[in-house]
């Protein structure tokens, strides 16, 4: 079976060329497409996102649209506080797109592993952001996703990114795509037509949560995705935290009705009377608590150096090979069925360029929500929103990765080895007590199908013990130089993933993507303690 017959695109391997960009490594993959970090022919480093569907037939053709149109409104947009697109192919065989690469930390991240900002330093973060709509907006478009996790902060200010449910402002709609519940507005929630004004009300939410760690919906971190979005849709805000200085920044953006919100321009006069107070002050160093900013320079530092190891690997002399067209054949790139089963996507969009964990083709992937699991997927089975413990029928342990090798295991490798499900590596993983976890029970398990990256994964809370040793365990990781910056998840005799992190990974939710049925991830999620 072809490539295009399959209706899957396997991975480029790095070397290869994506148009005119060389591949140094694959970043993650998402319902629609995979990101790469490449080199353009000049030395720049860029991260590139592909379509994953390149099939035949009417839904192949509603993706490639799909992709042409988030190509032709992310190309609208330029802006100091957003990740520009550098070069487009929307309609190449495999259509692709560049943008600018930000080796930056969400805001999602900072927050839980920093906590909330004061109020000074959040209307720097929120006077850059409210640029980047007024950018946004200037081009009749609504974003129609700002969350913590979609805002970049490097050193010099936020970027707002990912363009893949964005629209026209002038564009007729009954029905609209919900971006993220705990940040969308109640119109959205609603599924009625979005504006500019459901763009500010995101970002007041965005906003709340830099300043108290939260959601301003009412019970956002329980019960189930229905019963979350119903109080979404109700306009169920509780804003019991807020400090009263940000009320004139944050407090009008939510209101519930659209015609009370201000404008991205009201909001930045706001934040100006606060900046004009530091005439001298400027990037994140002097604006940022030490800690957010000390934060902000080691991912920067990390992702650094994790583009320049893989340009070495790769090699500017390199020898290359173009990507194949749709339909030739190619047999190092040809997946089983088996395989294609087990090399779920990874959700994420353009963002994914700064993820923290990467797929390393360990038999599915693990994604972690900083933002508290805000990917917006409905939970199906396995227990919903129940925040009960739950103890697995046979403990979920962590271990540090020591040596990897392609192929079955052998006894080049030392014990203990686990072969991934795809049996494409082996794993090596650490014995020592510093360098593993055991996880008896779980605070929440379900299956739950992810309408992002449109396959079943299995959703993880960790207690808060273990979220933290989480941390710990991620934090060595990241410190290491491959493979002992992979992380094996086993469970019994079964390495279910073995991602790659780049940086430490603050909070306990974790999400499991193996391109699983609905059976088997209801399986997995039983037997990991869901009931």
């Amino acid at each position: 079976m072809s490539q295009a017959q399959s209706g899957v695109a396997a991975a480029v391997p790095p070397g290869s060329r994506i148009g005119p960009y060389t591949v140094l490594s694959e970043l993650g993959s998402g319902g629609m497409g995979r990101v790469y970090l490449a080199r353009s022919p000049g030395g720049r480093t860029v991260a590139v996102k592909t379509m994953l569907v390149v099939g035949e037939g009417a839904t192949a053709e509603a993706d490639r649209k799909r992709f042409a149109r988030e190509v032709a409104l992310a190309r609208r947009v330029r802006g100091a506080f957003t990740a520009s697109v550098v070069d487009a192919d929307p309609d190449a065989p495999s259509p692709w797109m560049a943008t600018e690469y930000v080796p930056a930390p969400s805001l999602g991240e900072l927050v839980q592993g920093c906590g909330p900002l004061p109020a000074e330093s959040l209307h720097w973060v929120a006077a850059g952001m409210a640029e980047a709509l007024q950018s946004i907006h200037a081009e009749n478009l609504v974003h129609r996703d700002v969350k913590p996790s979609n805002v970049l902060l490097p050193e010099d200010g936020p970027r707002l990114i990912d363009f893949g449910i964005s629209q026209a402002a002038d564009l007729t709609r009954t029905k609209a795509t919900l971006g993220t519940i705990p940040f969308a507005a109640p119109e959205q929630a609603r599924g009625e037509p979005t504006t500019t004004a459901s763009d500010v009300f995101s970002f007041g939410a965005t906003l709340f949560h830099l300043a108290t760690g939260r959601s301003p919906y009412r019970g956002m971190d329980e019960g189930t995705v229905l019963e979350q979005l119903v109080r979404a849709a109700s306009g169920d805000l509780c804003l019991d935290g807020l400090p009263t200085e940000l009320d004139p920044l944050i407090r009008p953006c939510l209101a519930v009705a659209p015609e009370e919100r201000p404008s991205p321009q009201d909001l930045l006069q706001v934040c100006a009377q606060w900046l004009a107070r530091r005439p001298e002050a400027h990037g994140a160093a002097d604006w940022l608590p030490p800690e957010w900013a000390r934060a902000i320079e080691r991912a920067r530092r990390r992702r650094t150096e994790a583009a320049d190891a893989a340009r070495l690997r790769v090699g500017p002399e390199a020898v290359t090979e173009r990507v194949p067209v749709r339909g030739e054949p190619s047999a190092t790139r040809r997946l089983t069925a088996a395989a294609r089963r087990r090399t779920g996507p990874l959700a994420a969009g353009i963002a994914v360029a700064v993820v923290v964990l990467a797929g390393a083709g360990a038999g599915g992937y693990l994604l972690l929500r900083p933002d508290g699991g805000d990917s917006g997927g409905s939970t199906h089975a396995g227990g919903g929103g129940d925040t009960a413990l739950h103890e697995p029928a046979q403990a979920m342990r962590l271990a540090l990765v020591q040596q990897a090798e392609a192929g079955e295991c052998t006894d080049a490798l030392p014990p203990p080895t686990f072969v991934a499900d795809d049996h494409k590596n082996c794993y090596s993983v650490s014995t020592e007590t510093a360098d593993r976890m055991n996880v008896e029970k779980l605070r929440a398990v379900s299956a739950r199908y992810d309408e992002q990256a449109g396959a079943w994964t299995v959703a993880m809370t960790l207690r808060d013990q273990d979220a933290r040793r989480f941390t710990e365990l991620t934090d060595t990781a990241a410190r290491r130089q491959a493979p002992k910056n992979q992380i094996a998840i086993l469970f019994g005799d079964r390495l279910l993933s073995a991602p790659t992190v780049l940086a430490p990974i603050p909070g306990g939710h974790m999400q499991i993507s193996g391109g699983y049925t609905r059976a088997e991830a209801t399986e997995l999620a039983r037997q990991l303690g869901g009931g």
